[in-house]
């Protein structure tokens, strides 16, 4: 069973490769509706055609490649578990991913290593600010790989400092607030 890290890493890679400088990466519990809520938005062009034929597994925005953008695939996971998955416009300008899961089902994959997998987008694409938000009930943590870089000395700001301290601060995030994985 696929992560739903693994799963987030391809919208956020879907992002970047449509022009994306900003995106919002938001896992939220609302453990008294047995819910889970996985939403990734960008200020990209947004999608330049229907949420059926992005959702198609063949689908793709690359030259000689025979493979979707990975949206069909947590669709698939979302609705396998009894949850939903939509693609809207995103407040930030671009597109919003969203995937409904119960926490209880079986079926969820598990959210695997999500701090791992967002401090190597922020490695990769320094350049991109990455805006992690982790929410259970009322309680939330939210950073800024913006931010982040601009508290480290001028010296450190490379990428590899930059994802080191990206991963501790999520890490303390899911820790705090002890979130599902």
């Amino acid at each position: 069973m696929r992560e739903l890290s693994l799963h987030i890493l391809d919208l956020i890679e879907n992002a970047i490769r449509a022009g994306a400088t900003t995106i919002a990466v938001a896992v939220e519990e609302e453990p008294e509706r047995d819910l889970m809520i996985i939403s990734v938005e960008d200020d990209g062009p947004g999608l330049a055609v229907s949420p059926e034929v992005a959702t198609d597994p063949f689908y793709t925005t690359k030259e000689g490649k025979k493979t979707g953008l990975g949206l069909s695939l947590l669709k698939f996971r979302a609705e396998q578990a009894g949850g939903s998955f939509c693609l809207t416009r995103s407040d930030l300008g671009g597109l919003a991913v969203r995937a409904r899961l119960p926490l209880s089902s079986v079926d969820r994959s598990p959210l695997g290593d999500l701090a791992a997998t967002l401090a190597s987008v922020v490695c990769t694409n320094p350049e991109v600010d990455l805006r992690p938000r982790l929410r259970v009930g009322d309680r939330c943590w939210e950073a800024s790989s913006a931010e982040i870089s601009g508290m480290l000395p001028s010296g450190g700001r490379g990428s590899i400092a930059l994802a080191r301290r990206m991963k501790e601060r999520i890490k303390e995030g899911l820790s705090a607030l002890q979130l599902s994985e």
